[in-house]
């Protein structure tokens, strides 16, 4: 199974964070629930194993199911829209999840009661797969023939983000039976690759992206023209109009789809700049003086007003 730890961000497999210690279980939740520890059997001695475990177990699948049975029920659209109020980076105040928590007891979802912090859990889990949805959403294209060529093609997209996410990777290809035998997954799948096969495909990553920036370089020495080179003397230089028709051009190169609004009357948006289904509002001040709060203001009220994911100020001053 795949962690995510909440106090630190490490993603891994084992149920511990490795940054955090033995007793970050309550933070290191899992990409699915069936894998919280409330619902794994402690062992309690050899003899009481054998008279209890089999019971025991069997009372936990029970809860596990009717758990399981319910946050799927409730996930769409309760969960889903909760994380959407609160804000993928955020859970809401105590007191914002207390109304959250009481919403699903009164729909049915007495288990929440019975088991502490479930609630605050099943909301880090909505967030981790929102997570996850989002890298196999980007991933999924880069996906080649073997793991070397595989592996090229995502760190050249990432960059060195790889070095974060690279078990959200091997959790992917796993899940979905790829690359199978160049990966030596593990036969129960808990932990999912041992720590010499994580230490090796880590490797691997860190050779391929040394090698990209090397190529990457190499190619900066061969094409660079000092003619053609932008200092920000030039850019101060430019009028407004000119500024936006430069930051065009300078978020296509970045990989962006860029729109340009009309020139007046554009409710505090002078250009949308979308990448991955994730689209900014964006406004651009080329100013001698500091910028003011206003543009913030203006800024985030047409990130509202036009139903965009982020806003910024863009500026040279």
């Amino acid at each position: 199974m795949l962690f995510s730890c909440f106090k630190c961000g490490h993603l891994g497999f084992q149920d511990n964070c490795r940054n955090c210690g033995p007793d970050s279980k309550d933070d290191n939740v899992p990409l699915n629930p069936e894998y919280y520890p409330e619902f794994q059997y402690e062992s309690k001695g050899f003899v009481k194993d054998l008279f209890l475990k089999k019971n025991t177990e069997k009372k936990l699948r029970g809860k596990l199911d009717a758990v399981l049975q319910k946050y799927t029920q409730f996930e769409n659209p309760y969960f889903l829209n909760y994380m959407h109020l609160a804000g993928r980076g955020g859970y809401g105040s105590d007191d914002t999840l207390l109304l959250f928590q009481s919403v699903l007891v009164r729909l049915g979802f007495d288990e929440l009661q019975e088991l502490g912090n479930l609630t605050l859990k099943l909301v880090r889990t909505t967030s981790f797969r929102f997570q996850y949805d989002d890298f196999v959403e980007r991933t999924k294209g880069r996906i080649r023939s073997n793991l070397q060529a595989t592996l090229w093609s995502w760190i050249d997209e990432r960059g060195s983000a790889f070095r974060r996410d690279l078990p959200m990777l091997i959790y992917y290809l796993w899940q979905n039976n790829l690359l199978e035998s160049d990966i030596s997954f593990s036969i129960d799948a808990v932990p999912l690759v041992s720590d010499t096969e994580y230490i090796r495909l880590h490797s691997l990553c860190e050779t391929i992206y040394f090698d990209i920036k090397v190529g990457r370089f190499k190619t900066s020495l061969e094409n660079f023209d000092p003619s053609r080179y932008l200092t920000m003397y030039g850019v101060d230089a430019m009028g407004g109009y000119e500024f936006e028709d430069f930051l065009v051009v300078l978020f296509t190169t970045l990989g962006y789809d860029v729109q340009t609004t009309k020139r007046s009357g554009d409710q505090g948006a002078d250009l949308f700049a979308e990448k991955f289904g994730k689209k900014i509002v964006i406004q651009a001040k080329n100013y001698s003086d500091n910028v003011g709060n206003a543009a913030v203001q203006q800024v985030l009220a047409a990130k509202t007003f036009y139903n965009c994911d982020e806003s910024m100020v863009v500026t040279n001053s």
